[in-house]
């Protein structure tokens, strides 16, 4: 009787303490999970909030390779990115285009080839010509100087399509002159570069225009007759119809340019000075004749670290490197629309 009261005390004994582990196993995993699932939305609050982040910073500048004005809508977002690529480049800091990719709507200086009439004109105008053009855009900058000293080693003539960053800093007002004084041709890019400004309307943009033009010819004597449009002439986002923008350079007979082969280095990544020499090189293979678009600006020291090798390349396959002039066939990426 003792021993079965006693077998029936350690079986009990042995259910609650099979009871106890089971709910502390219970417990356990339910802590587990919580804790887990803590961690989990704390990464995604984190994860969410980086992206919050990027996009409160990512402003239009670039999408896809070619730097345009925004649609109306957008001008503001259009005007604040441009104003703080200026100050970059005054203050020789990293150009913020280098890190970031844009929202639709907006794209960055490269080549428009698979949408415009580049490769039938180069084609047709230059067909057995051997030349490549090699056109800087945005300068004066900080290394402005350097590309010049490099083009000098290498006897070579350039293009350099300049804004007015050389009247707003004392600093880079030389260049516009050392520019001219060492065979390069000069050409305007705008004085401001800010798409709201430069095409708000015709006006506005005849008043940039004289004041490039006036810059340039008070510094170096010479009256510039090439521009290159910010964005390009192929460009979807104007405010107007890009014929009217084209109409007030042919009535003061100047000629505007784009071009057919873009290195890379506006992209929404910063290119190694090693893929902007392949890219350059990949894309003047195409052509018998390439217009190539590189930058003169503070963010873009790869272009600068990139230009010898480039030159080597182009001097290896024998092509003639040359500075626009009146004999170069114009180069347009906008099919301006017939009268009606």
């Amino acid at each position: 009787m003792v021993r079965s009261k006693r077998l029936r005390k350690l079986k009990l004994q042995m259910i609650t303490a099979a009871g106890i582990f089971a709910l502390a196993a219970v417990f356990l995993v339910f802590a587990i999970f919580i804790y887990r699932s803590g961690i989990l939305n704390t990464g995604k609050k984190e994860v969410s909030a980086a992206v919050s982040v990027e996009t409160v910073e990512v402003t239009p500048n670039d999408k896809n390779g070619i730097q345009t004005l925004a649609d109306s809508t957008d001008y503001t977002a259009v005007v604040s990115q441009d104003s703080a690529e200026k100050e970059a480049d005054a203050s020789d800091d990293t150009d913020p285009a280098d890190a970031v990719m844009l929202p639709e709507g907006i794209q960055d200086d490269s080549d428009q080839d698979s949408h415009s009439a580049v490769a039938e004109q180069m084609q047709s105008e230059a067909e057995n010509a051997e030349r490549v053009y090699l056109t800087f855009d945005d300068g004066p900058s900080i290394y402005t100087d350097k590309i010049l000293d490099i083009l000098s080693e290498n006897g070579v003539h350039a293009t350099f399509f300049v804004c007015g960053t050389g009247d707003r800093d004392e600093r880079l007002r030389h260049t516009y002159k050392r520019i001219v004084d060492e065979g390069h041709t000069i050409g305007m890019h705008s004085y401001s570069h800010v798409y709201s400004e430069v095409y708000r309307d015709l006006d506005s943009f005849q008043y940039d225009l004289d004041k490039i033009r006036n810059l340039i010819y008070n510094e170096t004597g010479i009256a510039p007759k090439f521009y290159r449009f910010p964005g390009g002439s192929g460009n979807t986002v104007a405010g107007l119809p890009m014929d009217r923008y084209i109409s007030v350079l042919y009535s003061q007979n100047m000629e505007y340019y784009d071009w057919n082969v873009y290195c890379g280095d506006s992209s929404g990544r910063a290119l190694s000075s090693g893929e902007i020499v392949q890219n350059t090189l990949r894309g003047v293979d195409k052509w018998k004749s390439s217009v190539v678009l590189l930058h003169d600006t503070g963010g873009k020291k790869s272009t600068v670290d990139a230009l010898p090798a480039i030159l080597k390349g182009l001097k290896a396959r024998g092509l003639e490197i040359l500075p626009i002039d009146q004999d170069t066939p114009p180069l347009h990426q906008y099919k301006t629309q017939p009268e009606e």
